[in-house]
Protein backbone atom coordinates (compact mmCIF):
# COMPACT_ATOMS: atom_id res chain seq x y z
CA UNK A 1 0.00 0.00 0.00
CA UNK A 2 1.27 3.48 -0.63
CA UNK A 3 1.40 6.59 1.17
CA UNK A 4 -0.25 9.70 -0.65
CA UNK A 5 2.50 12.43 -1.13
CA UNK A 6 1.24 15.71 1.02
CA UNK A 7 1.40 18.80 -0.52
CA UNK A 8 3.92 20.16 1.38
CA UNK A 9 6.22 17.21 0.17
CA UNK A 10 5.19 17.88 -3.90
CA UNK A 11 6.04 21.44 -3.03
CA UNK A 12 9.60 20.75 -2.00
CA UNK A 13 9.83 18.86 -4.47
CA UNK A 14 9.05 21.07 -7.00
CA UNK A 15 10.94 23.69 -5.11
CA UNK A 16 13.84 21.45 -4.86
CA UNK A 17 13.73 21.12 -8.87
CA UNK A 18 11.47 18.65 -9.48
CA UNK A 19 9.26 19.98 -12.05
CA UNK A 20 7.27 17.06 -12.46
CA UNK A 21 6.14 16.90 -8.97
CA UNK A 22 3.68 20.39 -9.94
CA UNK A 23 1.46 17.80 -12.20
CA UNK A 24 -0.22 15.73 -9.19
CA UNK A 25 -0.28 19.32 -7.10
CA UNK A 26 -2.40 20.51 -9.62
CA UNK A 27 -4.64 17.51 -10.77
CA UNK A 28 -5.37 17.30 -6.88
CA UNK A 29 -6.87 20.47 -6.39
CA UNK A 30 -8.14 21.23 -10.09
CA UNK A 31 -11.55 20.64 -9.53
CA UNK A 32 -12.20 22.35 -5.93
CA UNK A 33 -10.12 25.24 -7.43
CA UNK A 34 -11.79 25.88 -10.94
CA UNK A 35 -15.03 25.08 -9.53
CA UNK A 36 -14.64 27.69 -7.15
CA UNK A 37 -13.02 30.35 -9.29
CA UNK A 38 -16.18 29.48 -11.84
CA UNK A 39 -18.46 30.19 -9.53
CA UNK A 40 -16.97 33.49 -8.76
CA UNK A 41 -16.68 34.97 -12.20
CA UNK A 42 -19.48 33.12 -13.67
CA UNK A 43 -17.20 32.77 -16.56
CA UNK A 44 -15.12 29.33 -18.02
CA UNK A 45 -12.78 31.07 -19.95
CA UNK A 46 -12.17 33.50 -17.14
CA UNK A 47 -11.77 30.85 -14.51
CA UNK A 48 -9.34 28.79 -16.97
CA UNK A 49 -7.01 31.78 -17.13
CA UNK A 50 -7.04 32.43 -13.26
CA UNK A 51 -6.45 28.70 -12.35
CA UNK A 52 -3.50 29.05 -14.69
CA UNK A 53 -2.35 32.29 -13.49
CA UNK A 54 -2.53 30.95 -9.59
CA UNK A 55 -0.04 28.03 -10.50
CA UNK A 56 2.01 30.10 -12.54
CA UNK A 57 2.16 32.01 -9.17
CA UNK A 58 4.28 29.05 -8.11
CA UNK A 59 6.53 28.14 -10.77
CA UNK A 60 7.65 31.68 -11.17
CA UNK A 61 8.46 32.21 -7.30
CA UNK A 62 8.04 28.95 -5.36
CA UNK A 63 9.29 30.70 -2.44
CA UNK A 64 5.99 32.53 -2.00
CA UNK A 65 4.09 29.60 -0.67
CA UNK A 66 5.37 28.68 3.50
CA UNK A 67 5.35 25.26 4.28
CA UNK A 68 4.11 25.99 7.55
CA UNK A 69 0.80 27.00 6.07
CA UNK A 70 -1.37 24.19 4.26
CA UNK A 71 -1.00 24.76 0.59
CA UNK A 72 -4.56 23.63 0.25
CA UNK A 73 -5.41 27.38 2.10
CA UNK A 74 -2.63 29.52 0.46
CA UNK A 75 -3.71 27.99 -3.46
CA UNK A 76 -7.07 29.47 -2.17
CA UNK A 77 -5.66 32.98 -1.05
CA UNK A 78 -4.00 32.96 -4.04
CA UNK A 79 -6.86 32.59 -6.36
CA UNK A 80 -8.81 34.90 -4.45
CA UNK A 81 -6.12 37.60 -4.88
CA UNK A 82 -5.81 36.81 -8.51
CA UNK A 83 -9.76 37.11 -8.99
CA UNK A 84 -9.93 40.48 -7.04
CA UNK A 85 -7.37 41.64 -8.79
CA UNK A 86 -8.65 40.53 -12.43
CA UNK A 87 -12.14 42.31 -11.29
CA UNK A 88 -10.24 45.39 -10.90
CA UNK A 89 -8.80 45.19 -14.05
CA UNK A 90 -11.59 44.19 -16.08
CA UNK A 91 -14.12 46.62 -14.31
CA UNK A 92 -16.70 43.45 -14.29
CA UNK A 93 -17.71 41.98 -11.01
CA UNK A 94 -18.84 38.37 -10.61
CA UNK A 95 -21.71 37.06 -12.81
CA UNK A 96 -24.13 34.58 -11.84
CA UNK A 97 -25.81 33.06 -14.44
CA UNK A 98 -29.39 32.06 -14.35
CA UNK A 99 -29.24 30.05 -17.86
CA UNK A 100 -26.87 26.97 -17.75
CA UNK A 101 -24.53 27.24 -20.67
CA UNK A 102 -23.66 23.57 -21.33
CA UNK A 103 -21.01 24.54 -17.70
CA UNK A 104 -21.11 23.60 -14.36
CA UNK A 105 -21.50 26.92 -12.38
CA UNK A 106 -24.31 27.12 -9.99
CA UNK A 107 -25.19 25.22 -7.05
CA UNK A 108 -28.05 23.79 -8.76
CA UNK A 109 -25.67 22.35 -11.12
CA UNK A 110 -23.92 20.36 -8.60
CA UNK A 111 -27.17 19.36 -6.74
CA UNK A 112 -29.32 17.49 -9.59
CA UNK A 113 -28.99 14.47 -10.61
CA UNK A 114 -27.40 13.41 -13.76
CA UNK A 115 -29.99 10.40 -15.22
CA UNK A 116 -33.68 11.57 -13.82
CA UNK A 117 -36.34 9.91 -15.55
CA UNK A 118 -38.48 12.65 -17.79
CA UNK A 119 -40.59 14.13 -14.85
CA UNK A 120 -37.50 13.75 -12.96
CA UNK A 121 -35.92 15.61 -15.37
CA UNK A 122 -38.49 18.54 -15.26
CA UNK A 123 -38.63 19.00 -11.84
CA UNK A 124 -34.91 19.14 -11.19
CA UNK A 125 -34.74 21.71 -14.14
CA UNK A 126 -37.33 23.84 -11.94
CA UNK A 127 -35.72 23.32 -8.84
CA UNK A 128 -32.79 24.30 -10.14
CA UNK A 129 -33.85 27.39 -11.15
CA UNK A 130 -35.07 28.26 -8.38
CA UNK A 131 -31.96 27.33 -6.59
CA UNK A 132 -29.79 29.08 -8.77
CA UNK A 133 -32.27 32.51 -8.76
CA UNK A 134 -31.77 32.27 -5.03
CA UNK A 135 -27.91 31.79 -5.17
CA UNK A 136 -27.99 34.48 -7.32
CA UNK A 137 -30.24 37.08 -4.66
CA UNK A 138 -27.39 36.78 -1.60
CA UNK A 139 -24.68 39.09 -1.84
CA UNK A 140 -21.08 38.63 -3.14
CA UNK A 141 -19.89 38.38 -0.04
CA UNK A 142 -22.15 35.67 0.77
CA UNK A 143 -21.89 33.98 -2.28
CA UNK A 144 -18.08 33.78 -2.16
CA UNK A 145 -18.53 32.49 1.63
CA UNK A 146 -21.11 29.57 0.69
CA UNK A 147 -18.83 28.29 -2.02
CA UNK A 148 -15.94 28.00 -0.33
CA UNK A 149 -17.62 26.29 2.48
CA UNK A 150 -19.83 23.71 0.55
CA UNK A 151 -18.31 23.70 -2.62
CA UNK A 152 -14.73 23.55 -2.23
CA UNK A 153 -14.62 21.93 1.53
CA UNK A 154 -12.56 24.65 3.01
CA UNK A 155 -12.73 25.08 7.11
CA UNK A 156 -14.49 28.46 8.45
CA UNK A 157 -10.95 29.37 9.87
CA UNK A 158 -9.24 28.74 6.17
CA UNK A 159 -11.76 30.75 4.33
CA UNK A 160 -11.08 33.71 7.29
CA UNK A 161 -7.64 33.26 6.03
CA UNK A 162 -8.03 33.18 2.61
CA UNK A 163 -10.50 36.13 2.58
CA UNK A 164 -8.51 38.45 5.33
CA UNK A 165 -11.54 38.04 7.75
CA UNK A 166 -12.32 37.78 11.67
CA UNK A 167 -14.08 34.40 11.63
CA UNK A 168 -16.97 35.69 13.16
CA UNK A 169 -17.37 37.69 9.92
CA UNK A 170 -17.61 34.65 7.70
CA UNK A 171 -19.44 32.87 10.22
CA UNK A 172 -22.20 35.63 10.07
CA UNK A 173 -21.77 36.07 6.06
CA UNK A 174 -22.30 32.06 5.96
CA UNK A 175 -25.31 31.99 8.52
CA UNK A 176 -26.95 35.01 6.76
CA UNK A 177 -26.60 33.45 3.58
CA UNK A 178 -28.30 30.08 4.65
CA UNK A 179 -30.79 32.22 6.18
CA UNK A 180 -31.80 33.74 2.86
CA UNK A 181 -31.70 30.43 0.51
CA UNK A 182 -33.56 28.76 3.07
CA UNK A 183 -36.69 31.46 2.94
CA UNK A 184 -35.68 31.99 -0.85
CA UNK A 185 -36.64 28.57 -1.18
CA UNK A 186 -39.29 27.92 1.36
CA UNK A 187 -41.24 30.61 -0.40
CA UNK A 188 -41.08 28.78 -3.94
CA UNK A 189 -42.04 25.59 -2.09
CA UNK A 190 -45.26 27.65 -0.88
Amino acid sequence: MTEEITDSALVAAFKAGDAEALGPLMERHKAALYGYLLRLTGRADAAEDLFQEVFLKLVKNPSSYNEREKFRSWLFTVAHNAAMDHFRRSGARAEVPLEGDGEKTGPADFAASPEPGPEGAAANRELGARIDAAFAALSEDQREVFSLRHYSGLSFKEIAEILGLPIGTVLARMSRAGEKLRQALKKEVQ
